[in-house]
């Protein structure tokens, strides 16, 4: 396990600020931000690239604070692999056994063993310019792991290849993580990728981890402003909530709404286009909201349609094209939105 507590550093106007963690043996913690949140920096301040000014970095109970990088039993894996190209395939993996002074049946047998779990046993002699992007990520991947690492760091993974083939990187990568049983600290900036290779996601922003949750916590019930904006939460409200019998009314210039989460006071509220009902007439549902308003704008966006109504408030609905031929929608058509109070999150 990785513990982080109460981690800062600065440099120049940059401020990493407060930041506590836990990820276990077998976990993936994804850190999700913009550009300049930090994420890089807080990588390289736990592989012994740079030390913080307070908190402490611990690592199955060992702090390894102020330890070189070469003693903390770290791999990384950076955004363009950094693969020696005067080396190798066989040079680049041996390398961290050969700085530390291994035998070399040793560590032909290690190279050996590593390549063939990760496919690439055949590509031993070959130099790295002549790889493809996934064989230098997986050489890149045996590079650190051959080390028995008790941790592994990956910076934007996947940040150098097209779509398609990050894709099957990630396949092959989340297939060659489950074989090791060590926390992983992974950086990106897609909330695609982070949705997919995460099982909590921490999500950071000018240098503070603004939100640690589950990916599906992150992405339907961001605890933040800036949370939700980031994450491209479409339907972002300021509002007054109230509890009366049991359940949360927010009014929202003049337009009720209802939620399962208990709060009272000055709120923000989010709903996301995908969890709203559109038909022509009000439903017979155990849904709290109801609401009747009027088609204001419609839009294609992929493989949905966006449709937005005005019911006081503009609030946009995500349908499926199928669903909006049926329904046969048209600006200025009266509408109906239907959805359940567990649907509207507060914060």
């Amino acid at each position: 396990m990785i513990e982080i507590s109460g981690l800062s550093y600065s440099a120049g106007e940059f401020n990493l600020r407060d930041i506590s963690f836990n990820v276990r043996k077998g976990e993936t913690l994804v850190i999700l931000g913009p550009t300049g949140a930090g994420k890089t920096v807080l990588l390289e301040i736990i592989a012994g690239f740079r030390y913080p000014a307070s908190g402490s970095i611990k690592i199955d109970g060992r702090e390894i604070n102020y330890l070189p990088p070469e003693k903390r039993k770290v791999g990384m894996v950076y955004q363009d692999y950094l693969l020696f190209p005067h080396l190798n395939v066989f040079d680049n993996i041996a390398y961290g056994l050969k700085s530390k002074g291994m035998k070399a049946d040793k560590t032909n047998s290690a190279v050996d063993e590593i390549a063939k779990k990760l496919g690439i046993d055949h590509l031993l002699d070959r130099k790295v310019k002549k790889l493809s992007g996934g064989e230098q990520q997986r050489v890149a991947l045996a590079r650190a792991l051959i080390i028995e690492p008790d941790l592994l760091l990956l910076d934007e993974p996947f940040s150098a290849v097209d779509p398609n083939t990050k894709e099957k990187l990630m396949r092959e990568l989340s297939a060659t993580l489950n074989g090791w049983n060590i926390p992983v600290l992974y950086v990106t900036h897609d909330q695609v990728e982070a949705a997919d290779m995460a099982d909590n996601i921490a999500v950071m922003n000018e240098g503070r981890m603004v939100q640690i949750d589950e990916p599906k916590n992150v992405f339907s019930m961001p605890k933040s402003e800036f949370v939700a904006g980031f994450i491209g939460t479409r339907n972002i409200f300021k509002g007054t909530a109230k509890r009366v019998d049991g359940v949360t009314e927010v009014e929202i210039a003049g337009v009720t709404i209802f939620s399962s989460i208990d709060m009272e006071g000055d709120v923000h509220v989010t709903i996301r286009p995908e969890d709203i009902i559109v038909s022509k007439q009000p439903l017979q549902s155990s849904a709290r909201n109801s609401l009747r308003g009027k088609v204001v704008a419609i839009s294609e966006k992929g493989p949905v349609i966006n449709v937005t109504a005005d019911f006081g408030i503009d609030i946009i609905a995500s349908i499926t094209k199928e669903s909006f031929r049926e329904m046969q929608i048209t600006l200025e058509d009266e509408i109906v939105y239907t959805f359940k109070a567990p649907s509207v999150n507060l914060f």
